[in-house]
């Protein structure tokens, strides 16, 4: 059964050399993850990779799974920044609503997974979060943040453009999120050489995004 940093005591303080040591670890995690999957990933691999022992894994991280959930929570919040920029730069942008939020959606998309490496290590997560209990709430708050921050980025967005959701922001943002995965794995399962190629993701997902908004007021 997977432990927390609850389970040790607590969150230890984070000094600068510790937040270097957690970010040494995180990067090391994400190539051996990616080689690997998470399930079959060393941890000792993880900390030769990571020039640290495991003392100094187990130190910053109760688990695996702990790690990964730390390093969606930085990939998470990379995201949902540079979308911030990009969905600023599309409302500046002169051209029609429309345009905008064709442009918008496709931002969005983009941001949920940049390549189909970051989809598969979130899918094999996913599937443990499922069949282990303890790890369903971990994970749900995690996601639930990034969608939080998708919702006040839409949400700004449409008020630039005096729009609003036709439906509540979170469950606008987690229908959108659930189609395009579900897109970007019918992608991958027929092996079509660009994801972004894909009609699912140029056509269909933009116009459901469009279709989630009215006139404001």
């Amino acid at each position: 059964m997977a432990t927390t940093s609850s389970d040790l005591g607590g969150p230890k303080p984070m000094t600068r050399r510790r937040a270097e040591t957690r970010r040494r670890v995180m990067a090391a995690a994400y190539e051996v993850f990616t080689e690997l999957g998470i399930r079959d990933a060393p941890v000792e691999l993880i900390c030769d990779r990571a020039g640290f022992t495991r003392g100094a894994f187990y130190s910053n991280f109760a688990s695996k799974e702990e790690l990964f959930l730390a390093i969606y929570e930085a990939e998470m919040r990379e995201r949902a920044e540079r979308l911030r920029a990009a969905v600023e730069a599309a409302a500046d942008a002169a051209g029609p609503v429309d345009e905008v939020l064709r442009q918008a959606g496709l931002l969005f998309m983009n941001s949920l997974a940049a390549d189909e490496t970051w989809y598969l290590l979130n899918a094999e997560f996913r599937a443990q979060a499922m069949r282990q209990p303890e790890l369903r709430e971990p994970t749900a708050a995690a996601e639930a943040r990034f969608h939080d921050e998708l919702a006040e980025i839409l949400q700004h967005l449409l008020g630039r453009l005096e729009l609003r959701l036709t439906v509540d922001p979170r469950s606008a943002v987690v229908t959108i999120v659930a189609l395009y995965e579900t897109m970007l794995q019918r992608a991958i399962l027929d092996a079509l050489p660009d994801r972004a190629d894909s009609r699912y993701l140029t056509d269909v997902l933009p116009r459901l995004f469009t279709a989630l908004v009215e006139p404001a007021g």
